[in-house]
């Protein structure tokens, strides 16, 4: 493999779809760090997510994804500036619009002068398996769709290139090997 070569690879999808079990095996096999996952940090710091979440809250997560994105010139991400964007989108879509709403809004214009470049990869993975509770995500099939239909309008409307892999780890692992082999 070309270490010479810059990797910031990004595996979106909605919950539950594989993004961390796929993630920790890619960035073992590239030997790449892994970023943390932001929301899970702003879970453990006292934060709602999700249908509970605030403007706020979905501000410091994109904030904190956008500094991990930046800390490192190489990395897999199970969590990109997309997932941010896609839940976030929901989350300010179904509240009525306050004051607060404006540092999300700052937020939207720094990703997009960024997000079409900021990944040397994006690995997407659609909803093909039953949601794993992990006292974290919800069990909510209709939630996860909405939130797979809005990352996929993210990809699309700021001309992110993207692969969709699908299967199981190994598949999906073969499918990545083949794709980086032909970049």
């Amino acid at each position: 493999m070309d270490r010479h070569r810059e990797r910031r690879i990004a595996i979106v999808g909605s919950f539950s779809t594989g993004k961390t079990t796929l993630g920790e095996e890619l960035a073992h096999h590239l030997d790449l760090p892994l970023l943390p996952e932001t929301a899970r940090e702003v879970v453990d710091l006292g934060f709602k997510l999700d249908k509970n979440a605030t403007p706020e809250t979905e501000a410091l997560i994109f904030l904190k994804q956008y500094n991990n994105e930046l800390s490192t010139s190489d990395f897999v991400g199970d969590r990109s500036l997309v997932d941010v964007m896609a839940y976030a989108g929901w989350v300010l879509d179904n509240q009525p619009r306050c004051k607060e709403t404006a540092l999300w809004d700052e937020c939207v214009k720094l990703a997009e002068r960024r997000l079409r470049s900021n990944y040397t990869h994006v690995f997407y993975l659609p909803i093909e398996f039953p949601i794993v509770l992990d006292g974290l995500r919800p069990d909510d099939p209709e939630f996860q769709k909405e939130i797979d239909e809005r990352v996929i309008r993210i990809l699309r409307s700021h001309d992110i290139e993207y692969d969709t892999l699908t299967g199981s780890v190994e598949n999906r692992m073969e499918q990545i090997s083949k794709i980086l082999t032909a970049g």
